[in-house]
């Protein structure tokens, strides 16, 4: 699978894994095809969080920046690193594809 670079690329969630979430801020996932368990925390449970519909990588980056304070540069390219590394490990899909 290839790299995402736009921010316009729509994504979402797989809804064939199992969450469940600690507290407010953290959550824990199954992924029972692989065999893998994932802990997300802050930041990236609050991007898992928008996923629950299909949403371009900019408008998680909106919201992202009115939660916590990052700037856009920061957000985006730290938003597209994590996103990434969601795709490699078969936890969101690309919409369209």
């Amino acid at each position: 699978m290839s790299e995402l670079t736009s921010l316009e690329t729509i994504i979402a969630r797989r809804a064939d894994l199992m969450t469940s979430e600690l507290s407010d801020t953290e959550l824990v996932m199954l992924n029972i095809e692989r065999g893998s368990y994932y802990g997300m925390a802050d930041a990236a449970k609050a991007i898992w969080s928008q996923l629950d519909e299909p949403r371009s990588i900019a408008a998680v980056c909106a919201r992202l920046r009115t939660q916590f304070a990052v700037d856009a540069e920061t957000c985006e390219r730290e938003t597209l690193a994590f996103v990434n590394e969601m795709l490699k490990e078969e936890l969101i899909r690309v919409m369209g594809e």
